[in-house]
């Protein structure tokens, strides 16, 4: 039948589906990094100590950032 699918095939896509989630998540991540690492050093921040923290926390860094600067 045209809409019989396979175990396989049904894994394949959900694998797909969660690899494109996390890549847009990846992307959103390393945007606001960047956003963060430049507005740190507009305002004579530690640019480089916010970006890591912003890398590796994600959005919660990014909340911390935008409570803490002045």
């Amino acid at each position: 039948m045209i809409f019989e699918e396979t175990f396989e095939e049904w894994v394949f896509s959900l694998m797909l589906i969660g690899f494109l989630i996390w890549a847009v998540f990846f992307i959103i991540s390393i945007l606001l990094a960047i956003w963060v690492y430049k507005d740190a050093k507009k305002r004579d921040m530690n640019a480089v100590v916010w970006l890591l923290v912003v890398l590796l926390t994600g959005c919660c860094g990014c909340i911390i950032f935008l409570i803490v600067r002045d």
